[in-house]
C-alpha cells in the first residue's frame, strides 16, 4: 500500500496555503503600518502637550522643540510639509516632525511619512490662541496633495482603509486631504 500524497493533494494544500497568505498578508502590512503610526500619535500628542504648556506659561506660541523642552533625538531634517512657514523641523528617515506657525493665532504641529509605502500620508493637530476654553485635542489624518511629501496611493488608503478615520471638508486646506479620526 503506498501511503505517498499524490501530485493533486500537494497542489491542492499549496493553492489552500496560497489564498490563505492572500488573505493574511495585508491584514499584516496594515497591523505594521497602524503600529508604526501609533508612535508618530505619541510624540504628536506629547509635542502637543507641551506647546499647550508652553503656551500657558508664555503667552506665545515655541520656535522649537527645544524651546518647550521636548527632545525626542531625532537629528534629520527633513521636511513632509514645505511650504516655507516651518518654525522646527525633525525626522528619522522615516517620519517627519514639524512645528508651524500658521497665523491667526495657531500653532499647527506635524506628523508625516516621508519614506515607506505611505509615504505623504500623515497627522496634524492644530492648537489655536483664540480658544481660551481648553478643549480635547484632536488629531486629524492626512494624505498631502501638494507642499511636500505627496501620497502616491488612492485617496484614502491610509487614513480611510488603516486608521478608520472619515473624510472632512475643510475648505482652509488645500494641501492635503483631510479625515477625522476616530
Amino acid at each position: 500500500m503506498n501511503k505517498a500524497f499524490t501530485l493533486i493533494e500537494l497542489l491542492v494544500v499549496v493553492l489552500i496555503i496560497g489564498i490563505l497568505s492572500a488573505i493574511a498578508l495585508p491584514q499584516y502590512t496594515k497591523a505594521v503600518e497602524k503600529s508604526r503610526s501609533s508612535q508618530a500619535l505619541v510624540l504628536l500628542r506629547t509635542a502637543y502637550q507641551n506647546a499647550s504648556i508652553y503656551y500657558m506659561e508664555n503667552g506665545t506660541y515655541p520656535n522649537s522643540f527645544e524651546d518647550m523642552g521636548f527632545d525626542i533625538g531625532w537629528s534629520g531634517n527633513s521636511k513632509w510639509v514645505s511650504n516655507g512657514n516651518e518654525k522646527d523641523v525633525r525626522s528619522n528617515g522615516d517620519w517627519s516632525l514639524q512645528l508651524y506657525h500658521a497665523g491667526n493665532g495657531r500653532l499647527i504641529l506635524y506628523a508625516g511619512r516621508i519614506n515607506g509605502a505611505y509615504a505623504g500620508a500623515g497627522f496634524e493637530v492644530t492648537v489655536n490662541d483664540t480658544d481660551k476654553t481648553p478643549k480635547p485635542i484632536q488629531i486629524r489624518c492626512a494624505e498631502r496633495v501638494s507642499n511636500g511629501v505627496v501620497f502616491a496611493k488612492n485617496d484614502g488608503d491610509y487614513c480611510v482603509k488603516i486608521m478608520h478615520g472619515t473624510l472632512v471638508n475643510d475648505p482652509y486646506v488645500d494641501t492635503y486631504r483631510v479625515y477625522s479620526l476616530p
